[in-house]
C-alpha cells in the first residue's frame, strides 16, 4: 500500500505584499512602532515635563473702579418750612447771586410783627443799660436834682416830726396826728433813700446785683431779637453762598407747600462725586490720586478728577438682602466745558498706581509657602526655587520687584512634589498664556 502525500501550495510573498490589506497592516505596524518609541522615550527618565513662560516687561498700573452720581460740592436748597404764599421773587433760573442777596419773600405778617416788637424791646433795654453804665450829663444833673429835692423834703419832714413830738408831749396834738406824721416821715425817708441810691448809681455805676440784672435784661432782649430774625429768615429768603440759581419753578402768588424745595443755588463749575469703595480696595485709595470720570450721558468723553477725601470709618450698605462693607470716598471733578451736570450718573477709574513699564509674571507661576512668595525658575534643564518680591497686582499678571530678570523662564503650575534642582524639560507645545490686558 502506497502512502498518501499532501502537497502544500507555495506561499507567494511577492503577491501578498502587493495586496491593499498588507499595506494597511504595514502602516499600522509602523505607527505602533513610532508610538511605542515615543512612549519609551517619555518613560525613560530625562526630566519631568513642565510648561514655561518668560518674565516680560509690560505697561501696568492699578485702578479702583466705582460708580456714583455727579453732585454739587456746595449748594443751598431752600425748603418751605410750612405752607405759605410766595409774595415776591427777585431772581430767576440762571441768575448769578452773591451771599446775602435777597431771593424771595413768603407771606410772614405775624413774624414781621414779632420782630418789630422784639427790636423795640431791645432798644429800650439798650437805653436803660447805657443810662446805668454811662449816664449823660443831663441824666447826672437830673439825678442830682432829684436827690437834693428828696433830701430837702426828708429833712423838712424830720423837723416837722420833731416839732409835733414836742407838742404831743405837751398834750397839744393827738396820738392820731402823731401817727400820720410818722407815716409821712417814713414815706419821705423811702423817697430820699431811693433818690440817694439812684444818684449813687449814676455817679459810681451800678453795683454787682443791679449790673447783673441790667445785663440779664439786655441779653434776654437780644436773644429775643435773634430768635425773631431766625424765624423770619425762613420767609425772607437770602442767598447763603455765591452761586447760580439752578432751579426755580414758582411765581409770585403761588402756594408753596410744606417741604417743597423751591429754590436751589449752587456752583455748577464746582462738582464732585461721592462713592463707596469696597473694603478690599479702600486701602489703595488715598487723597490726591488722579481719577478718570465718564458720565453715562456723555459716552466716550472722559473728565479728570482728584480724590479729595477718604472717610475714616467704613459703612455697611444693604441692597437686595446683601450686606457690603464700603468706605465713602469724595472725588472733585474738573469740567471747564460745562457739559457735566449735577445728577448725571458716572463711572470712576481711580488711579491708585500710575501705569508704567514693569517686570511681570503670570499668576500661574507664583506660589506661597511659609509667608514667602516663590516661583520655580527653569534653569538649564533644572528647576530652581526662587523667592521674589511682588508689587502691583493686575487681573492676569503681577509685578515682580525683586528676584527675577527679564527673560527668565518660569515654570507654570509647578507639579506637586517638585524639588529644588530636579531635572525638568520644557514641553514642546507652549502653555496657554493669558492675553495682554490693561493690568488694572
Amino acid at each position: 500500500m502506497r502512502g498518501v502525500t499532501c502537497k502544500v501550495p507555495a506561499l507567494d510573498v511577492k503577491a501578498i505584499s502587493k495586496t491593499p490589506i498588507f499595506k494597511i497592516v504595514l502602516i499600522i505596524i509602523v505607527i505602533a512602532l513610532i508610538v511605542g518609541l515615543n512612549l519609551w522615550r517619555n518613560h525613560s527618565y530625562s526630566g519631568q515635563l513642565v510648561h514655561t513662560a518668560k518674565v516680560e516687561e509690560k505697561s501696568m498700573g492699578e485702578k479702583v473702579y466705582a460708580s456714583g452720581s455727579i453732585e454739587l460740592q456746595e449748594k443751598q436748597e431752600v425748603v418751605a418750612r410750612d405752607t405759605r404764599i410766595l409774595k415776591q421773587l427777585y431772581v430767576k433760573t440762571g441768575d448769578r447771586v452773591k451771599a446775602g442777596q435777597l431771593l424771595a419773600v413768603l407771606e410772614c405778617v405775624t413774624e414781621e410783627r414779632m420782630l418789630a416788637d422784639a427790636r423795640a424791646s431791645l432798644a429800650s433795654e439798650e437805653a436803660n443799660y447805657k443810662g446805668l453804665i454811662t449816664p449823660s450829663g443831663e441824666d447826672l444833673a437830673i439825678g442830682e436834682a432829684e436827690f437834693e429835692q428828696a433830701k430837702t423834703a426828708y429833712e423838712n419832714k424830720q423837723k416837722d416830726w420833731q416839732r409835733k413830738e414836742s407838742l404831743y408831749t405837751a398834750g397839744a396834738v393827738s396820738a392820731q396826728e402823731m401817727e400820720i406824721a410818722r407815716q409821712e416821715l417814713m414815706v419821705e425817708e423811702a423817697a430820699f433813700l431811693k433818690a440817694q441810691k439812684n444818684y449813687d448809681i449814676l455817679c459810681n455805676g451800678p453795683r454787682g446785683a443791679e449790673r447783673k440784672a441790667a445785663e440779664a435784661n439786655l441779653s434776654k432782649a437780644q436773644t429775643t431779637v435773634q430768635a425773631a430774625e431766625e424765624e423770619i429768615s425762613h420767609y425772607i429768603i437770602k442767598a447763603d453762598i455765591d452761586g447760580v440759581v439752578l432751579n426755580l419753578e414758582n411765581r409770585p402768588g403761588d402756594m408753596i407747600k410744606t417741604g417743597d424745595k423751591f429754590i436751589i443755588i449752587g456752583q455748577p463749575e464746582r462738582l464732585q462725586v461721592k462713592v463707596g469703595v469696597s473694603e478690599a480696595d479702600a486701602t489703595r485709595v488715598k487723597p490726591g490720586q488722579k481719577v478718570l470720570i465718564e458720565a453715562a450721558a456723555l459716552t466716550g468723553k472722559k473728565f479728570s478728577g482728584k480724590v479729595t477725601e477718604v472717610a475714616g470709618l467704613a459703612r455697611i450698605k444693604e441692597t437686595n438682602n446683601t450686606r457690603q462693607v464700603e468706605v465713602p470716598v469724595g472725588v472733585s471733578v474738573e469740567d471747564k466745558s460745562g457739559r457735566l451736570k449735577a445728577g448725571y450718573s458716572a463711572d470712576l477709574e481711580i488711579i491708585s498706581v500710575a501705569e508704567k513699564k514693569r517686570l511681570v509674571i503670570p499668576y500661574e507661576a507664583l506660589q506661597k509657602s511659609k509667608g514667602k512668595k516663590q516661583v520655580w525658575v527653569y534653569d538649564d534643564g533644572k528647576a530652581r526655587l526662587q523667592t521674589v518680591t511682588t508689587g502691583v497686582e493686575g487681573e492676569l499678571y503681577l509685578e515682580v520687584i525683586k528676584g527675577l530678570n527679564k527673560g527668565d523662564l518660569l515654570i507654570l503650575d509647578p507639579p506637586t512634589g517638585l524639588k529644588d534642582g530636579q531635572k525638568v524639560r520644557k514641553a514642546t507645545m507652549p502653555a496657554a498664556t493669558p492675553k495682554d490686558d490693561n493690568h488694572d
